[in-house]
């Protein structure tokens, strides 16, 4: 029989195991920033539902005036910063800087091949004493050492 004390813990576990497998909420390429922009994209606006006189909703009274729609000008200003954005991701990955990078990124993999080279090509030097027999160990042990 398994005691209260054995199974709280687990209970316990069992509640933070799937929390301890989550994942960031953007993906790797996506900033943080990118997602407050978007939150601010629409305004909330007020119902146009009409109420009684006690406040609640009239469920058979339809709105008789659409929700204020988004200017003009604000679809443009959208429009022109979505378009900004997308060719700009678009010539991030069409730059001429992506070659060099590759070049760079090759040079520090070499680099980094000749120090392993290096460092397993060095014939290492004993920093501990050779191990001692147990009488040995006995007779330092006897000796206050």
């Amino acid at each position: 029989m398994i005691t209260l004390s054995v199974l709280r813990p687990l209970a316990v576990l069992a509640v933070l195991l799937p929390a301890a497998a989550c994942q960031s909420i953007f993906p790797d390429e996506e900033d943080p920033s990118l997602a407050a922009l978007r939150a601010q994209a629409a305004a909330p606006v007020a119902s146009s539902q009409r109420f009684d006189s006690d406040g609640y909703p009239l469920l058979g009274a339809y709105p008789d005036t659409a929700a204020p729609q988004l200017t003009d000008a604000q679809v443009r200003a959208q429009q022109s910063r979505l378009n900004a954005q997308a060719s700009q991701r678009a010539s991030a990955a069409t730059s001429s800087s992506y070659p060099s990078e590759i070049a760079r990124l090759e040079g520090v993999r070499r680099k980094q091949a000749a120090d392993v080279d290096a460092a397993l090509a060095a014939k290492p030097t004993p920093n501990a004493q050779p191990t001692l027999s147990p009488e040995e160990v006995l007779r330092q042990i006897e000796a206050g050492q």
